[in-house]
């Protein structure tokens, strides 16, 4: 059923690559419209439900890349220019939702998630489409959406009074990566805790090499946007807090999983600043994080490990990098469809080798690549990644993305992140 806002079909789309940079100015004002959205379903189905859509003042993502060239997410979505068709926006990412999908609890219930995506204000009317990745890798049109940008149902609002900073300048937000702070657990006279921690946490960016090579890229933005209580909750220990964005450990059981479902909050506070990438810091000593590709990054700000969390959830949020460790029982097949190659750069099921890093393999490097100390420090394809032991591969022995005794990325994970910084700066 078609009405004048909603269309759910199952379709599929043409590639991106058919496509040429739309101009800015033709099309866009530099400011953000919101798009908010319920994403209900269970392991077998989804479902697309309108929020609300949101005027916010800034714009902080670059004017000249719009469209995505890197293929990246388990969602992407696609902005057109209703009177000519033409693909004006796109990104990809992936949110909650979609891990959920993966656990026991999906198999027996039906949840929904609050859910959000953003572009540059739109000057005339445009579509709006979702689409979903399958697991062979092709995309599946899953929602479509007519916005009039000049429509009083269009939220307005001021954003939230709150105080903004910016603790690293290095330019104009559409030539740089323009990272938001905003504290979880931090009450209103721990306001100057959360700044020395946002001030440590930068200076912890830019001791991780990758990052070093790069301090003209950045800006870091901070939201001073206190909660009420301390701490996040911790649902396994029954402790439960009454914090701004309300974060928690034991995402999906998993005690170090750190996340939270208050989007439409988080949303709120991030669009105070001009922004490329959310980081919400979590005022706790316990061990955890979490990052998901273009959506948010969170990480507890006093653990030993935290300087290594940090910047490990970032290559996952902003580079969709995956994780290289393992779990001891997952079945792989449970995970990925091994006669493709998953979209994360950083894995691989070598069904289709020659499109990831296989150029940059030494002679004499044997694939699958042993675990021998003779092949330590080379680049192979080594068993073991993706939460799975077997028939996923990951670049080296050892990563950033894979282990915290590493501060490195290694030589494929840092391309990846290097190309999305080039994309974010507009090429400069």
């Amino acid at each position: 059923m078609k009405t004048k806002y909603f269309v759910f079909v199952l379709l599929g789309c043409l590639s991106l690559q058919m496509f040429a940079q739309a101009s800015f100015d033709d099309y866009f004002l530099p400011k953000t419209m919101r798009f908010d959205y319920n994403i209900a379903g269970n392991a077998y189905e989804q479902h697309v439900y309108f929020e609300q859509i949101r005027e916010e003042p800034f714009w902080g993502g670059p004017m000249k890349n719009l469209l995505d060239p890197f293929d990246f997410g388990d969602y992407r979505y696609l902005v057109f220019d209703s009177e000519s068709n033409q693909l004006i926006f796109s990104r990809g990412y992936s949110d909650l939702f979609f891990e959920w999908q993966d656990t026991d609890e999906a198999k027996k219930i039906s949840r929904s998630f609050y859910s959000s995506v953003v572009f540059p204000y739109p000057k005339k009317s445009v579509k709006l489409q979702i689409d979903h990745r399958k697991s062979n890798m092709e995309w599946e049109m899953i929602y479509e959406f007519d916005i009039d940008p000049a429509s009083y149902f269009v939220n307005s609002d001021k954003t939230p009074d709150y105080k903004t900073r910016k603790f690293y300048d290095s330019g104009a937000p559409s030539e740089k990566v323009d990272i938001v702070i905003i504290p979880d657990a931090y009450t209103k006279r721990q306001m100057r805790k959360f700044h020395k921690d946002s001030k440590r946490f930068i200076n912890y960016f830019f001791a991780c090499p990758t990052f070093a090579k790069y301090p003209d890229k950045f800006n870091f933005w901070v939201v001073d946007a206190p909660s009420q209580d301390k701490g996040p909750d911790i649902p396994g220990k029954d402790v439960w807090n009454r914090t701004i964005l309300n974060t928690h450990f034991y995402t999906f059981d998993s005690e170090r999983y750190l996340t939270t479902r208050d989007v439409q909050s988080i949303r709120d506070l991030a669009g105070c600043v001009p922004y490329d990438q959310i980081y919400i810091l979590v005022n706790s000593k316990k061990y955890g994080g979490g990052g998901i590709y273009n959506f948010y990054n969170l990480c507890s700000s006093d653990h030993p490990a935290s300087d290594k969390v940090f910047t490990h959830e970032f290559g996952h949020a902003f580079a969709a990098l995956a994780d290289e460790y393992a779990y001891e029982n997952t079945p792989p097949e449970e995970l990925y469809n091994l006669s493709v190659e998953p979209f994360q750069v950083n894995i691989t099921t070598l069904a289709d080798f020659d499109k990831k890093w296989k150029n940059l393999v030494d002679s004499g490097v044997p694939i699958p690549t042993p675990s021998e100390n003779k092949y330590k420090g080379k680049i192979g394809a080594f068993e073991g990644a993706g939460y799975v032991k077997t028939k996923i591969y990951r670049p080296m022995a050892d990563c950033k993305m894979r282990s915290n005794a590493r501060d490195e990325f290694c030589p494929v994970c840092e391309k990846a992140i290097i190309e999305m910084i080039k994309f974010y700066c507009d090429g400069k």
